[in-house]
């Protein structure tokens, strides 16, 4: 049980430690810096991961549509219901993704990336919610704590090795990176969102008419210009 309470009071001290204030774009302050760039790479690494499982469902979505337009109707129908369906799965499986609000007319790009860096890192001060497993199931996630803290403390002090200028040209750098995989990331979110709403209003349809649909919902994300933005991207 002394070692749950030390779990706990680690993740409060990591919380209070990270109240650091986050430097704007070009900042001098060197601390300000250092936070803000560690602060940066975890939120990308937060984006990053849900990211990359809408956009490879996609494309396996793409491959798989392809492949299936060899096969009779009947079997192609069935191909066509599984694979929206593994991309929708997604949508369901709601703690595989992330959820970030839109930006607001009145916030520039850089004011937007801050208030999501800010929103992400109340989030991942949380401690994950045990569902089921008792014992064991809160061992793991002391173990996985474990683990994203000594990756965070190496990820922090590799930042500290870095000069004042490279921080702020990486600080900058962030900025711009982030805006653009959160833009890019919504985009995708809301192709899954649209093709899930879109294939749950015709579940209790017979083949005809649902084939021709499920034919147009796949057509509509293959074409629609979130997904071809990305859709040729190779992993990094």
């Amino acid at each position: 049980m002394s070692d749950m309470f030390n779990v706990l009071f680690s993740l409060a001290k990591d919380n209070n430690a990270s109240s650091t204030p986050i430097a704007s774009p070009g900042s001098s302050n060197r601390e300000n810096l250092i936070t803000t760039v560690y602060k940066q790479h975890r939120t990308r690494a937060k984006i990053l991961e849900p990211y990359r499982r809408l956009k490879n469902a996609l494309k396996n979505m793409q491959d798989e549509y392809l492949q299936s337009k060899d096969n009779n109707v009947f079997l192609r129908y069935n191909n066509m219901k599984h694979m929206i369906h593994e991309v929708i799965l997604l949508e369901k499986q709601y703690w595989q993704l992330v959820d970030i609000p839109p930006q607001e007319v009145s916030e520039s790009p850089n004011t937007y990336v801050l208030k999501i860096i800010n929103l992400l890192d109340e989030k991942g001060g949380q401690p994950p919610a045990i569902k089921s497993g008792g014992i064991a199931a809160l061992l793991g996630a002391q173990m996985i704590n474990v683990t994203d803290r000594t990756k965070d403390q190496n990820l922090h002090e590799q930042i500290r090795t870095k000069s004042t200028d490279e921080l702020r040209k990486e600080c900058d750098r962030l900025y711009v990176e982030l805006y653009k995989l959160i833009r890019k990331y919504l985009g995708l979110r809301r192709v899954v969102q649209d093709l899930t709403e879109s294939f749950q209003d015709t579940r209790f349809y017979p083949i005809v008419p649902r084939y021709p649909l499920l034919k147009t919902m796949i057509k509509r994300v293959l074409r629609a210009p979130a997904f071809a933005e990305v859709c040729h991207e190779v992993n990094e």
